[in-house]
């Protein structure tokens, strides 16, 4: 049983290793990307080949590793402000993406718009596959910040509980230690609750506004619908149109909106307002937009939910504290 329990023990943290360095290879990805979008300029990248990840989720670029999510990397190469030629490999692609790129065993040497930076460690980001891959990156972060706090905490509680049987046995016959598993368990899932609350508030599903860099103008609003099935049941959505800057028309929806602003578009469930301000992420036919007068940073909802999170967070850690000092001290009466 003692052997059984220390090789569960050794799994959790396993898990949580693996799971923690995932995480900080999502948030040093995610970094890296809002890095380029902010200081980056704008180039014309040319896709010179791929390769999949699947088996090496690990990139190396100069002097460190960098952590790929994505299962298809692409190899970009474009001209500089520098007026020097620069090339980069790896470039992780969502598979939305891939998909009009790759056919079959082929890849599609095609001219994209980008936002690049000449230096090594900047991983250029495809304006057309930005705001996909940056969500991606959200729930990569997202979950494997969970699976690594519960293993950790898996595993503090089966590291306890280990010593706990050990010192038990090494006693007197007869005599048991009393173990606080009342704390230790109000501890764990204290601790486990407000960090998904603290995580699910900072994670902010903004990925839509924060991962692009596009020109603004008005898009015609040709429908608005709350639809009763499929993936946007019982959400508010409409469908754009709008002109480029080169005369291009485009199409794109359904476009989720906000309860306020489809209070603010329609009256009785009918469509009122019929042009909107948008800022369209990238060019062609992947352009997407974003209605900028429905772009909101988190309400006090979010502000509410991280608050109870880092509260919990706290809780837990003091309950557990509190069932290690009791432990320690039931051992130093012995």
């Amino acid at each position: 049983m003692k052997l059984r329990a220390a090789r569960l023990r050794n799994l959790f943290l396993l898990i949580a290793l693996f799971a923690s360095l995932v995480a900080l290879g999502s948030w040093d990805s995610r970094r890296n990307m809002q890095h380029v979008l902010e200081d980056g300029y704008r180039a014309v990248v040319q896709i010179t080949g791929a390769q999949y990840q699947r088996l090496s989720p690990i990139a190396i670029e100069g002097w460190r590793p960098r952590f790929v999510e994505q299962g298809l990397t692409v190899n970009l190469k474009w001209d500089g402000k520098d007026g020097k030629p620069h090339e980069y490999r790896n470039v992780p692609v969502t598979e939305g993406f891939a998909a009009t790129i790759v056919s079959g065993n082929q890849i599609r040497l095609a001219v994209l718009p980008a936002k690049v930076l000449d230096d090594e460690l900047a991983v250029p980001v495809i304006n057309a596959d930005g705001p996909a891959r940056f969500a991606s990156l959200q729930e990569w972060l997202r979950g494997s910040l969970y699976v690594a706090f519960a293993s950790w905490l898996a595993f503090i509680a089966m590291t306890i509980w280990v010593g706990q049987e050990a010192a038990g046995a090494a006693g007197a016959p007869g005599r048991r230690i009393d173990f606080p598993t009342r704390r230790l368990l109000l501890g764990i899932v204290a601790l486990l609750v407000g960090a998904i609350l603290a995580v699910q508030a900072w994670l902010v599903e903004d990925s839509t506004e924060r991962a692009g860099d596009g020109f603004e103008t008005m898009a015609e609003i040709t429908a608005a619908t709350t639809p009763s099935s499929g993936p946007e049941a019982g959400k508010h959505v409409v469908q754009l149109s709008w002109k480029d800057a080169r005369g291009g028309v485009h199409h794109f929806g359904p476009v989720r909106i906000s309860d306020d602003y489809w209070n603010k578009i329609t009256q009785n469930g009918q469509l009122t307002v019929h042009q909107a301000r948008i800022r369209a992420e990238g060019e062609g036919v992947d352009a997407r937009p974003v209605i900028v007068e429905d772009v909101s940073g988190p309400g006090w909802q979010s502000k509410v939910v991280l608050a109870i999170g880092v509260v919990l967070m706290l809780l837990g850690a003091g309950l557990l504290v509190a069932a290690a000092r009791a432990v320690r001290a039931v051992r130093a009466a012995k």
